[in-house]
């Protein structure tokens, strides 16, 4: 199918064309004749690469230019919702319902807003939490929301973020029961049942824009699945080395997946003697540039230093212990071809999309650090690796191949995942405290105002589908216990929430989180300080993620706690205390300063992990404050204000000012800045640019800018003094604007 033949406008096929889009895949010509411009809902069971994307663009650009409304795209991570917000700015040149350009907006984190400020955009790629959070606080523009796309809806499947996926379709049908729902996937097996849970069209394909060989690999010989046997004749003696150079030859990249994060920094320095081998001197160039880059910007010279190494040389490891700036040094230096080779933990499958000619699994085995137990992957896993390998535009065919470290495993590996499908998605809403939330939720955003109308939610749900049985008796056992802590009341006959409860689902927190808080401000610690605060919100079931102790790092922990028992929480209820001990000596420690290098080597928390939590933790110490201003406990209010925003910045209190006020200042500068003796803003409003550039780390052009920021003039004669003095007349008029 032709991209003439579209209903869609002449700038829509203009825009595309110059995208690179001329005529549909056959999954994307599945789609328009199922429906895709009629308004049916949805289900594509597609792989990777197969033309997903284009077919949520077409169905926006149809309702935008016919209907107005809006379009909302959500993604489970964010590194996708980045990556699929740059997909969809191709839209901005083409001219909408409302006879203006279409407007695209990035819509993550911050979950207590009415995201008003998202009413004059036509397109809203959002995360499946941020949408959650929009939905219960309904703001005036929700309903103008006309086709919503689920991406990535294998996520259902996921203990960790499968049940507010769940419960969002659910809440999406209920409150906009007209918009067309579009839900997108790679890895389907049971397509059937889920698109009767979506209520949708169900499109399979296994048609690909690049063929897939997959295999398995042992002894420098590659098994393929078709009864292929391809020698990797060259001088290297180790398997991986000769599949590397294998894939390498005419311009190729590789992905490696491993089974621990320590594996894929040691995997990559073994590589590295390879990859070195196929770069051109303009590639050694540029990565030595990337490398340098890296060290300059990584607080943890440890991390930093280990990654810039292996950079230089062609390859990269790539694990959620990076910092978000590593990883996406990493990914675009893949992307442009000039990073050769990744080696990564699996994490790196089900996020952004980077394909590449060859994909090698290490290890079909999984460590578990919170049991300490190893595991087999699921297909499902392994499938969502396979499908990376095949790059579009770059090759004719991926290859993807597991390896096998002895010969009896060959036909093992083959049956187990190659020549299988995916395990079904199944519900996992039926695990923890998942229902209690989505009763809440329904309750206290209105969708649910009595236990009719609560049974209604949940019977849009895949749990009800495929559990069925025992829903009914569950949910009115939980809103027995929501009401008996004060959450939802009934009222006039019909249910509604306090205005406690309102607020614990408005923060987009689980009622056992907020009754905790409630709790924990009721009952605080004779002392009630920074640790308390820490204390309480690690101690939530809604931490994540919490750090499990180990021998090597257990002495510290109890250390600290005991120096700081008397500001402790002893009589909370916690499953796991030394994880909840462990996480807040880090962050205590992040808030008092400590190096990244310091919490590495003595609690073994990397900064991607230590960033994950010091997210969260921000988003707990904001929500247990919103509680204390509920409740009128001004002094506790007071001190997690400041606790939440010594989070954010990692600093001590006298460095807030700084932090908070100074763009390109973060905790390292500020604090250099208040040892010279810049404690104030109105210090460095008064400093000249040559006292503020002598700092380590600040420099003529930052000491420009800060100076500017903190409110001081800026004279000519220090401007001309700035480094290579160019754009100098621009530059003062900008200044002085």
């Amino acid at each position: 199918m032709d991209l003439e033949e579209l209903p869609i406008g002449e700038d829509a096929k203009r825009e595309l064309k110059k995208a690179g889009f001329k005529t549909l895949y056959p999954p994307q010509e599945q789609a328009v004749r199922a429906g895709l411009f009629q308004g049916e809902n949805l289900l594509l069971a597609v792989p990777t690469a197969s033309g997903k994307t284009l077919v949520a663009q077409l169905a926006a650009i149809y309702k935008l230019e016919k209907e107005s409304g809006k379009t909302v795209y959500l993604v489970p991570l964010r590194a996708i919702a980045w990556e699929k917000y740059v997909d969809f700015s191709i839209l901005r040149g083409i001219e909408g319902f409302k006879g203006r350009k279409i407007r695209i907006a990035l819509a993550t984190g911050d979950y207590d807003s009415k995201a008003e400020e998202l009413a004059d955009y036509d397109v809203i790629v959002a995360t499946y939490e941020k949408f959650d959070s929009i939905i219960r606080h309904r703001p005036k523009w929700i309903n103008e929301v006309n086709l919503v796309i689920f991406d990535e809806i294998h996520y259902v499947d996921s203990e960790d973020r499968g049940p507010g996926i769940e419960t969002l379709v659910s809440f999406t049908k209920a409150i906009l029961p007209k918009a067309q729902l579009i839900a997108l996937s790679a890895t389907v097996s049971n397509a059937e049942e889920v698109a009767k849970w979506l209520g949708a069209k169900c499109i399979v394909s296994e048609w690909r824009p690049v063929n897939l060989r997959e295999g398995v690999l042992h002894d420098s010989r590659i098994f393929f699945k078709d009864g292929e046997v391809v020698e990797l004749k060259d001088e290297f003696e180790e398997p991986l080395h000769s599949l590397l150079a294998y894939s390498l030859k005419d311009g190729g990249q590789a992905l490696f997946f491993v089974e621990t994060r320590k594996k894929t920094v040691y995997l990559a320095r073994k590589l590295s003697s390879v990859s070195y081998l196929f770069l051109s001197e303009s590639e050694r160039e540029k990565l030595k540039e990337l490398a340098g880059e890296i060290r300059e910007n990584s607080e943890s010279t440890i991390i930093g230093e280990e990654l810039a190494s292996v950079v230089e040389k062609g390859v990269a490891f790539h694990h959620a212990g990076l910092t978000s700036f590593q990883r996406r040094m990493v990914e675009e230096a893949f992307r442009e071809r000039f990073l050769k080779v990744i080696t990564a933990t699996p994490t790196l499958a089900a996020g952004v999309n980077l394909p590449a000619r060859v994909v090698c699994v290490t290890s079909v085995n999984r460590f578990d650090p919170e049991t300490h137990t190893s595991s087999m992957i699921p297909i499902m896993e392994y499938k969502q690796m396979a499908g990376r390998a095949g790059r579009p535009r770059y090759d004719r065919f991926g290859e993807a191949v597991i390896y096998a470290r002895s010969e009896r495993d060959i036909d093992y590996l083959m049956a187990k995942y190659i020549e299988s499908i995916a395990e079904p998605i199944e519900s996992k809403l039926g695990l923890g405290t998942y229902f209690s939330t989505a009763i809440l939720a329904s309750v206290a955003s209105g969708i649910a105002v009595d236990v009719e109308s609560i049974l209604e939610v949940f019977r849009n749900t895949l749990y009800h589908v495929q559990k069925g049985r025992g829903v009914s008796n569950r949910v009115k056992r939980i809103l027995k216990i929501l009401m008996g802590d004060g959450l939802i009341i009934r009222s006039n006959g019909f249910l509604e929430a306090t205005p406690l409860g309102r607020r614990i689902s408005e923060l987009y927190i689980s009622p056992s989180t907020g009754i905790l808080f409630l709790n924990g401000l009721k009952n605080k610690p004779h002392s009630f300080t920074e640790v308390s605060g820490l204390n309480l919100i690690c101690a939530s079931p809604d931490m994540r993620p919490k750090f499990g102790v180990t021998g090597s790092t257990e002495s510290f922990v109890i250390d600290f706690v005991g120096k700081h028992e008397s500001e402790l929480y002893l009589d909370i209820e916690d499953i796991s205390p030394m994880e909840t001990y462990k996480t807040m000596t880090a962050l205590w420690m992040w808030i008092n300063e400590y190096s990244e290098d310091d919490i590495y080597l003595k609690l073994g928390v990397e900064p991607g992990d230590l960033y994950a939590c010091k997210e969260t933790a921000q988003w707990l110490a904001y929500s247990a404050k919103e509680i204390a201003r509920l409740v009128k406990d001004h002094d506790a209010l007071k001190k997690l204000e400041e606790l939440e925003a010594r989070i954010e910045y990692g600093v001590k209190p006298e460095l807030l000012e700084l932090v908070s006020s100074l763009e390109g200042i973060g905790r390292v500068r500020a604090r250099r800045l208040f040892s010279h003796g810049f404690k104030k803003l109105s210090d460095v409003a008064s400093a000249s640019v040559n006292e503020l550039s002598r700092i380590p780390g600040i420099g003529q052009k930052l000491a420009l800018s800060i100076k500017k920021e903190a409110g001081g003039i800026i004279h000519k004669e220090e401007w001309k003094k700035r480094k290579g003095g160019e754009r100098i007349q621009a530059s003062l008029a900008e200044f002085n604007d």
